[in-house]
């Protein structure tokens, strides 16, 4: 009994330590939240597979799309990352509330009242005018029942994350019982990874091969992915120590480009049009929600990035400063892109030039993107100041 009080001990003082380590300021995590923003970015400015301006499907844009669609598994292992820092469960639902639900409200009234202005078809007065008309309430209750944030606009669907973020949320007091270091709960987790793991294995080969009806393969499919993300990104938290180091780097990033690589060409070989709408459909191979692949390709991005050796002071200052906009980016990035109709860029045609469009347009939308929530963060911070001003000199 004494042995194993002594482990439980020794396991306790270890994830105490961990916790210790996870309240402070991780820069490395900080250059992750900002790749995972620009890659999000990149899978909303990369032009349709399906050319729509020539009917057919332009292979060049499937090999874009395969190397940057894997933006929110990032922010859910970062999740995963901070799980088990300390924080009660009430702080999480005070910050998940303002940080996050009430910007989030705040963008789809703006997305409605605004909508018309932004897809270039009426004038801001026309839209001001007109605000109360604007409001869709049918479907941002449409949406709040089944969370399908396409009932509220098109300018909403990509909010989708929102409610995956929340889902987390409302799941930490049972992931926290797994998301330790005691034996018990390492066996858990790594049983419940499993499983998620071999639910997109299976998923996987059905899309080439009949499997018989099994009742106990459904089993599998009880691990959320979104869930299997946060796991994994806690089990880097406690090996994280293991990621700093240039091998680590080196063969994340080579891994990374393989495994896309092998992502593309498997779409490539299997992906087939029956109708010009039908192509939809068949592009989930490259998408994170499905494959293992995707898992495969999260991860050694997660690593790669993490495992990034940061030097400079004034390059951590400036990580620092863009990741704290990330949220704020991420909400906004695609009215920019709406205003500016990407869809006239379809035409392109040559590599070259949709790599120079990628590229450019995802960097141009970012810094955009950044510069506005910049500016509200400034408007904000002074009407707060304005508002305990006047509450003191009453």
């Amino acid at each position: 009994m004494k042995v194993k009080e002594k482990e439980e001990a020794q396991e306790f003082v270890k994830q105490q330590e961990n916790i210790v380590k996870a309240k402070h300021r991780d820069i490395s995590i900080d250059l992750v939240r900002v790749v995972a923003c620009l890659m999000v970015i990149a899978t909303h400015v990369c032009l349709q597979v399906l050319n729509p301006c020539f009917n057919r499907i332009d292979w060049s844009r499937l090999l874009e799309k395969s190397f940057v669609t894997d933006g929110v598994p990032l922010f859910l292992m970062i999740t995963g990352f901070f799980i088990a820092n300390g924080r009660s469960y009430k702080k999480i639902w005070k910050s998940t509330i303002v940080k996050v639900l009430i910007p989030s409200i705040i963008y789809i009234l703006f997305s409605q009242i605004f909508y018309m202005y932004i897809i270039n078809k009426e004038s801001i007065t026309w839209c001001l005018k007109n605000s109360f008309n604007n409001l869709n309430m049918v479907g941002t209750l449409k949406c709040l029942v089944t969370g399908n944030t396409a009932n509220i606009n098109s300018l909403c669907q990509h909010l989708w994350y929102i409610f995956a973020y929340i889902k987390i949320i409302i799941w930490i007091p049972i992931l926290w019982l797994v998301c330790k270091e005691e034996k018990t709960s390492k066996l858990a987790r790594r049983i419940i990874i499993a499983f998620g793991i071999l639910s997109s294995i299976v998923t996987d080969a059905q899309r080439f091969v009949i499997l018989p009806k099994i009742g106990a393969m459904e089993v599998f499919e009880l691990v959320d992915r979104e869930i299997l993300y946060v796991l994994f990104g806690y089990e880097l938290f406690v090996h994280k120590d293991k990621l700093k180091n240039k091998k680590v780097f080196l063969l994340s990033t080579i891994g990374f480009f393989i495994i896309n690589f092998v992502r593309y060409k498997i779409e490539s070989k299997y992906m087939s049009i029956n109708s010009f709408t039908d192509i939809v459909g068949r592009e989930n191979f490259i998408d994170w929600r499905y494959t293992s692949l995707s898992i495969i390709s999260g991860i050694l991005l997660f690593t790669g990035v993490y495992a990034f050796e940061i030097k400079s002071k004034i390059f951590e200052k400036i990580i620092l400063w863009l990741s704290d906009k990330t949220f704020g980016v991420y909400l906004i990035h695609y009215l920019i892109l709406v205003k500016v109709d990407l869809y006239k860029f379809e035409k392109i045609e040559k590599f070259h030039l949709e790599m120079i469009y990628l590229i450019l347009g995802t960097i141009a939308t970012f810094i955009v993107s950044v510069l506005i929530v910049y500016v509200f963060k400034i408007l904000k911070e002074l009407i707060i100041k304005g508002i305990k001003l006047v509450g003191e000199n009453k």
